[in-house]
């Protein structure tokens, strides 16, 4: 049965890449039919991985005897969380995706890139061995290159496609030097294992291999999850489809960084944690005052993904995995709610810029009801899903620091704030767009996708204690400071983001303006880059082009030409000199032969005539010689 699971949607990207196009509108339906199977395979699961068991299946490769190199399956408590995110979820966005990519000309190729982009997601989420998650870990990449330059004749969508491959790859190849840390080291790479490696190190007081493993297992994190620095292709990455976006932002792409630091956490040391727990708060607060100033819908929803990564990070460096784990849960249901419902804002209006939207709550009402509660959710809103979650990671924060606690209480007003002015630009106020035509809302194939993600955004909350054994009950404490903090956000995105009003005093706005136009332009990030990775990579590159055709090529060429030179001296010192002196013997040897010749009349008095007088010269010669 574990087999099947990925095995049953990579079995339906077989079938479409081969035979999609005769298919036709029918492709999209094998896709689902896949990844629903998958789903209820991974529901039959539920008794046995809630009971506490592991589940796993494994088989031979490299060698037949060493158990070090047996690959296999499992699944845990862990990865039961996410194959239900990838199976449900996904499922539920490919049903949206027949809607939405209808009149696509690459219809089957879509969905057969879908399903194999699932099918390495789920091997990812169940690899019991490193090589098995690395691969699978590499075709998931693969994948986001194809769907986020689906539409490659768009050159933003192909740039798009090259950046998320190019930057991700620096992460991986941090994961895969860990790897073979790991291997060099402990001889071990079974992820069932990592409390033996981790004592393993422990006896023999080196820890700081530990440390260093880790630490390079969370740069790959870094690249797939999209913290700082390696942030920087998720935005870009909204040139892709939406459904596309979705799924990379709500339970595949995105959630593999957060899932392989949560696998691998035994291997974490104290400071190696440390690492994870700054840079997720840094992730945080960056990408969400960057949130606030975006004007294009899918950007806006781009950097809060990226905000909520690194407040699940942050959580993961405070060593709670189980809320961390918890928050990804429900941050996959509204967060996937979201884009699809800027997909049908987008469906509807052929926009996605804020300045040309408003207005669109008559038209849009399923939309609008659906993108609220979405937003509410992920705000924080008491008794909906996002606040349990979020809840969990500020009591972890509360138990470890106080300050860690407030400054994740400002980051949660921060979301609050960039959310709800994203929901009141788009659904309220006057409208501003026109030659669009009246919008209408989707079809029910979008809709009803929409609406059961709806129901995860308000009641998966619920599952917490059971499943994540997460705090239970209600912090009065924390309920009245979250509240606060969504209460603030609001109110802001209200009084800012929607009426224009400015409430910063006047002594301050050219300090407020600097700091607007600083996350505006996303803190020049890009722009640094550009200047002192890539530009003076490429300059390097044009040089090493120039030296290798001037110096290298033009030494080749000299020698070539030289050699040719050579050959063609010797060929004129063959001809004229050593072919010379051989002719030039031939041919007096053939005068000799010639005027011998003569000489051979085949009269037998002249043969006794030349006989007589050769014995006349011999006498003659021999006594001139003797006297």
């Amino acid at each position: 049965m574990l087999a099947w699971i990925p095995g049953l949607p990579l079995a339906a990207f077989a079938v479409l890449i081969l035979v999609g196009r005769r298919l036709g509108r029918a492709s999209a339906w094998v896709s689902v039919a896949a990844l629903a199977s998958s789903a209820f395979l991974t529901l039959q699961l539920t008794p046995h991985v809630l009971d506490g068991q592991r589940l796993a299946v494994s088989w031979r490769w490299l060698s037949a005897t060493d158990p070090a190199w047996f690959l296999g399956l499992a699944v845990d408590r862990l990865s039961w969380v996410m194959l239900v995110l990838v199976t449900v979820i996904g499922t539920l966005i490919t049903i949206y995706s027949i809607g939405y990519m209808q009149d696509d000309a690459r219809f089957s190729r879509f969905f057969a890139y879908l399903s194999l982009f699932c099918a390495a997601m789920l091997g990812l989420v169940m690899a019991n061995h490193f090589v098995l998650l690395y691969a699978c870990w590499e075709l998931v990449g693969l994948c986001s290159y194809l769907l986020i330059s689906f539409w490659f004749e768009k050159p933003e969508a192909a740039r798009a496609g090259r950046k998320a491959f190019l930057t991700t790859r620096v992460g991986d190849t941090g994961l895969l030097i860990g790897i073979l840390a790991l291997w060099v080291t402990a001889g071990q790479l079974h992820l069932g294992r990592l409390e033996e490696i981790r004592t393993f190190f422990v006896l023999r007081d080196q820890t700081w291999w530990l440390t260093i493993i880790s630490t390079l297992i969370f740069l790959g994190a870094v690249g797939k999850s999209a913290q700082i620095p390696l942030h920087v292709w998720l935005p870009d990455a909204m040139e892709g489809p939406t459904p596309v976006s979705a799924l990379i932002h709500a339970a595949t792409m995105v959630a593999a960084g957060v899932y392989l630091v949560a696998r691998t956490l035994p291997l974490f040391t104290p400071e190696s944690l440390r690492l994870v727990l700054w840079i997720g708060l840094a992730t945080h607060l960056f990408a969400g005052t960057v949130a606030l100033t975006m004007t294009d819908i899918k950007r806006v929803l781009a950097y809060s993904t990226i905000s909520q990564l690194g407040l699940m990070m942050t959580a993961l460096g405070l060593g709670a995995a189980s809320s961390a784990m918890f928050h990804l849960s429900t941050h996959a249901f509204f967060k996937a709610l979201l884009f699809m419902a800027a997909g049908s804002v987008i469906h509807a209006t052929h926009r996605q810029d804020l300045r040309e939207l408003g207005g669109l709550g008559r038209h849009l009402p399923w939309t609008r009801a659906l993108f609220l509660i979405a937003a509410l959710s992920m705000g924080g809103f008491p008794l909906l899903s996002g606040f349990w979650s979020k809840d969990a990671i500020l009591l972890s924060a509360r138990e470890h620091a106080p300050w860690l606690m407030w400054t994740l209480l400002g980051g949660a007003a921060v979301t609050a704030g960039y959310i709800f002015r994203l929901y009141l630009r788009c659904f309220h106020g006057s409208p501003v767009a026109s030659g669009c035509g009246t919008p209408h809302d989707s079809p029910a194939v979008m809709i009803l996708p929409m609406a059961a993600l709806g129901l995860g955004a308000a009641f998966a909350g619920f599952a917490g204690p059971g499943v994540f054994h997460v705090h239970g009950g209600l912090d009065v404490p924390m309920l009245i400071s979250s509240s606060v903090a969504l209460s603030i956000g609001v109110t802001l995105a209200f009084a800012v983001g929607l009426k224009r009003r400015v409430l910063v005093p006047a002594v301050l706005r050219p300090l407020g303006t600097k700091l607007y136009r600083l996350a505006a332009n996303k803190y020049y990030v890009d722009e640094a880059y550009q200047r002192w990775i890539i530009g003076p990579f490429l300059d390097a590159t044009a040089w090493l082009s120039r030296f290798d055709r001037r110096i290298i090529d033009g030494a080749v060429d000299a020698a070539g030409l030289g050699g040719w030179r050579i050959g063609q001296w010797k060929e004129r010192f063959d001809r004229v000199v050593i072919d010379g002196i051989v002719n030039g013997i031939a041919l007096v040897t053939r005068s000799i032969g010639h005027v011998v010749r003569r000489a051979q009349t085949g009269v037998i008095h002249h043969y006794l005539f030349w006989v007589v007088a050769a014995s006349v010269m011999l006498m003659l010669w021999i006594r001139a010689v003797s006297a």
